[in-house]
């Protein structure tokens, strides 16, 4: 199996994945990177990554010889998402305002953290932190992105798609007593100031719930991303894992198939994290003929998965 890139966003289940991960592998088998100076950051993270002579490649080289299996830390996914691949990286996301509260307690509680809540949850570094780490790169391609609400289907779904069993253990959870009552003003206020985690997290539920549903069909996943302008266009991706061939998108305008594409257009920024076909996976339809269409859908011809529905209103 290739060696598993997981992006740890504080306080989203992360340590209890890590945790399941090493009863796996190993702790021998881990390289962390939780930042320069930490010492829970690796050796061989500090000396490749934080080192005089800071080459992400050489630590790629030197992890693959020294037969590692799992790279984590609290790090941007672009550090090391174009080596590891988008196929074997995964991560966790989590109600922002949950998320927010969950880390301020943390930050108290282990790095005594002597900061007002609102000031704490309206500094910049600790806004939109769950967009910021790996919302700016093509998610979509990653192996999973899970909610830590619903851990258990995600270990599930893990255990399916990539055959490891990992046990479900619970680590650095905030008791029901330790949590923090705030008003409806201030769960605006923490929603106001993390606008663009709001919409991140709720796209990743969209997503994972079409995984869930493809996984219970026991059917291979398209995964795919995509932009729509009614009237105009639709312009993607989308993929299989382990296919060579090109997937057939369906349009679909008022529950008939209007057209078929086959997804083989080049798109760079996906060949450079290693999606299948050296990132010939995109597609487009023209929709200026469909502007008075009532629905327009997109499917997989191959599995009949639904990748976008709109309907007029």
């Amino acid at each position: 199996m290739p060696p598993l890139l997981f992006i740890h966003i504080p306080k989203t289940a992360g340590t209890s994945f890590n945790n399941a991960a090493a009863q796996i592998f190993g702790d021998s088998a881990f390289e962390r990177d939780y930042g320069s100076g930490s010492p829970d950051t690796s050796p061989l993270v500090a000396k490749h990554i934080y080192g005089k002579a800071q080459d992400a490649y050489a630590f790629y080289q030197a992890f693959m010889a020294e037969k590692k299996q799992w790279m984590t830390g609290h790090v941007f996914a672009e550090t090391y998402l174009h080596l590891f691949e988008a196929a074997n990286s995964i991560a966790f996301v989590r109600d922002p305002v949950e998320r927010v509260i969950s880390e301020f307690h943390h930050r108290q509680k282990h790095f005594d953290l002597d900061r007002d809540f609102v000031d704490f949850y309206r500094d910049p570094s600790e806004t939109n932190k769950q967009f910021r780490m790996i919302g700016q790169c093509p998610w979509q391609a990653f192996h999973m992105v899970g909610l830590q609400e619903r851990y258990d289907e995600c270990l599930q779904l893990f255990e399916q798609t990539k055959g490891l069993a990992f046990e479900n253990i619970r680590i650095n959870t905030r008791s029901s007593d330790q949590a923090t009552e705030i008003s409806p003003v201030v769960r605006q206020d923490i929603l106001r100031w993390n606008e663009r985690d709001h919409i991140f997290y709720q796209q990743v539920a969209t997503y994972l719930e079409k995984q869930l549903s493809v996984a219970a069909e026991k059917k291979p996943f398209c995964y795919h991303d995509f932009g729509f302008s009614a009237g105009e266009h639709i312009i993607g991706w989308a993929f299989y894992v382990g296919q060579e061939n090109p997937a057939e998108i369906g349009l679909y305008v008022d529950g008939e198939m209007a057209a078929s594409t086959h997804a083989s257009e080049h798109i760079a920024e996906l060949q450079n994290i290693g999606v299948p076909r050296a990132g010939n996976v995109g597609f487009r339809f023209v929709l200026d003929g469909y502007k008075n269409a009532e629905t327009i859908e997109l499917k997989a011809v191959d599995t009949d998965q639904s990748l976008f529905f709109w309907q007029s209103t």
